[in-house]
This record gives structure tokens, sequence and C-alpha cells, in this order.
């Protein structure tokens, strides 16, 4: 991989995922996209080796590393070149188990984020509804109060890990009249009756990762079961968006520069007329193009890291990072495909794979067009 100087300090823990990256996982993914499905093994292989709990403390079993540890594994665990499955063990490890240790009873923290940290349970994150994609203000799926216990009822959609998950943390409105003062998160144990995996969706890439539709029909939880105090669940949303975005944008990066890598060895080795097509200007002008926008991402994106690590308020930037990194990230692996001509657009080599994988991170974690509205409204402020 290139070296990733921002990340010094994490050299040692690199070179350890990138080990383990190119010996255990690579190896295997090729048969996993063509499965559809990546093995929960691959959960407990990253827990046994400790992986699973950079963000959660000591406590539980994670190693309580800050937010720049959790970027330099992203940008090296990102180097796989199948994004439904980085994404799916990042959402478990980095966003869900993280957001369940900062707003969860100490109840359901000792019951579930041990077993997150092995990999002996999975989690998911339910935000998105049928109807409501990006505007989580219109989600319909309710929790009413009954006695001591509280009865979800819904839909979710595109949620990842969905169709695997032991746990699932479910934004719901618990109060219409409220606002955003009137939403509330809770913890459900997918075990729980009225839980039910609606279908799993075929995607246009993604493929190794369970994408799934899941309803809820009375599903019981107790006051346990509740993140944070009843109507708090905007506001965690909020903050869980901004790391769940960089996340994103982060493992983005990593794909593109894989792109970039492997378009400057085939351009090096291909020849036509004579020559190398490297040295001919339309492709030159791309890898000089490409290797420009990786640099500019980096910077965004670890300037937006920074500002998250200091707790600033980071969501402007990361809305700007999300928006160019991402979509370059799109437009890199689409002239990675151009640049290896008629083979890039076979299944034999890996840039019409990336495209398939990236074309979603413009749209996941909120669409680009919604990163440009958080951009407007941040530059209307007086």
């Amino acid at each position: 991989m290139k070296a990733l100087p921002y990340y010094g300090e994490y050299e040692a823990f690199i070179d350890s995922v990138t080990k383990l990256v190119y010996q255990e996982l690579i190896p295997n993914v090729a048969r996993w996209e063509v499965e559809r499905f990546f093995p929960n093994d691959v959960f407990k292989l990253l827990g046994e080796q400790g992986y699973l709990g950079r963000l959660i403390s000591e406590e539980y079993g994670g190693v309580g590393g800050d937010y720049k540890l959790a970027g330099a594994w992203c940008e090296s665990f990102g180097e796989i070149a199948s994004v439904g499955l980085t994404v799916g063990v990042n959402m478990h490890s980095l966003v869900i188990s993280h957001a369940l240790e900062k707003f969860g009873t100490e109840t359901a923290k000792q019951h579930w984020l041990p077993q997150a940290v092995k990999g002996e349970a999975i989690g998911a994150y339910a935000f998105t509804e049928p109807g409501a994609g990006s505007d989580l203000a219109s989600i319909r799926t309710t929790a009413t109060k009954h006695g001591s216990r509280w009865k979800i009822n819904g839909s979710k959609t595109f949620i990842t890990n969905g169709a695997r998950a032991d746990f699932i943390l479910v934004l719901t409105k618990t109060d219409p009249s409220a606002g955003y003062k009137g939403f509330t998160t809770f913890v459900v144990d997918t075990k729980s009756k009225g839980f039910k995996v609606s279908k799993t969706l075929h995607k246009l890439g993604w493929h190794a990762s369970d994408t799934a539709e899941l309803s809820f029909e009375d599903v019981e939880v107790d006051e346990s079961c509740v993140l944070g105090k009843v109507g708090e669940g905007w506001g965690q949303a909020a903050s869980n968006l901004n790391w769940e975005r960089l996340m994103l944008t982060l493992t983005s990066l990593a794909g593109a520069r894989m792109c970039l890598q492997a378009s400057t060895r085939y351009a090096s080795e291909r020849k036509a007329f004579g020559r190398t097509i490297g040295e001919f200007g339309d492709i030159s002008e791309y890898l000089q193009e490409m290797e420009r926008r990786i640099a500019l991402g980096e910077a965004l994106a670890h300037r937006a890291l920074d500002e998250l690590c200091s707790s600033k308020d980071c969501r402007p930037l990361v809305a700007a990072a999300k928006r160019m990194v991402c979509d370059d990230a799109v437009w890199i692996a689409d002239k990675a495909i151009q640049i290896h001509g008629g083979y890039g657009y076979t299944t034999e080599f890996l840039p019409e794979r990336w495209w398939r994988d990236l074309r979603l991170m413009p749209i996941g974690g909120g669409t680009s067009e919604i990163m440009t509205n958080i951009l407007r409204k941040d530059l209307q402020k007086p």
C-alpha cells in the first residue's frame, strides 16, 4: 500500500492490518463476491486479533482507541476490493458498537459489547425507511409506551448487516408532536418476537454484504434498551452520522488509491503502437488527475478527521469531504476502467468491481445532494 504519513504514529498498526488483509481476506474475496455473502467467521477472525474494539474501552474488551486510529484502520482495511465487506465490518465495529457504548445503558453495554468486540454478536443500524431515504425526519417507525415496556412498529430498509444482525439500533418516533425531540433509539435483540427480515436486497455492487429490509410488529423492549434518554434519538443520529460519513469517505480514499495503483501499473505494462499506453497524452493526463484528486481528498478528509478528534463542530467539513472524495472516487474508478480498455469492463480485472462498489458511496450515509445542502445552510449562517 501507499505510505500514509498522516498516520505516522500508527505505522506498526497499519502494517499489521495490511498483513492480515493480504494473507487472510483478499485470497477469499472473489469467492465471497460470487457467493454474495462473506461468512460471519470474518468477524470472529477480526475479533480474535483485537480489531473490532478500536473505539471501545477496555472495560468492555476493546482497546480504547481514538478516531485517528479508526481512520488508519479505514484507509488500510479499505484496500480490499470488496466495499460491502469493509463497510459491513466497519459499521459493526466503528459505528454501531461505538454508538452503543456512548449512549447505551450499562445493562445493554454489558450484554452486547463484549460479544461485539469478539465478533460473536453482530450489530446493525436501522435509520432508513421505505419512502423516506435520507429524510430521517419523515420516518414512520414508532415506539409506544405500555406500562414499563415499549412496543416498536414499522419497517426499515437498506440496512447493512440487517440479515445477519444479532442486535440492531433502531431509530423510532416516540412523540410525533415533539419535532426533533420526538425521536428515540432502541437496542433490539433480533430474536425478539415480532422482528422479521422481510427480504434481502440485490444490489449493483457490495455483493459480498447483506443488505436487508426489516419489519417490526409489536416488538417489545424494556427501559434498558433505550439509548440515552427518550427524545434524544435525533441528536444521537446526527452525532453518529458525522463519524459514519467520515468512515465512508476514508474508505473511498483507499479504493481510489487502489484504482490509481492498478491503472498506473497497467499503463506502464500495456503497449500499443510500439509504446506503453502511459506515454499517450490522454492516459497520462488521466493518471495525473487521479493523483491530484486523491491528494486533495486526503487533505480535506484528514482535516475533517482532525476536527472530529478535537470535538469541534465538524458537520460542514465532513459534508464537504464526503461530497468531494466520494464523488471523485467514482470518477477515478471510471477512469481506471477507461485506462484498462476492454479488460476494464471484464471481471478479470478489479476496476469494474471498484466502480460498482464505490458508486454507492455518494449515496450511503447521506447523498451528495444532502451534503451540498448542509454546506449551503452553513454558508447562510450569520
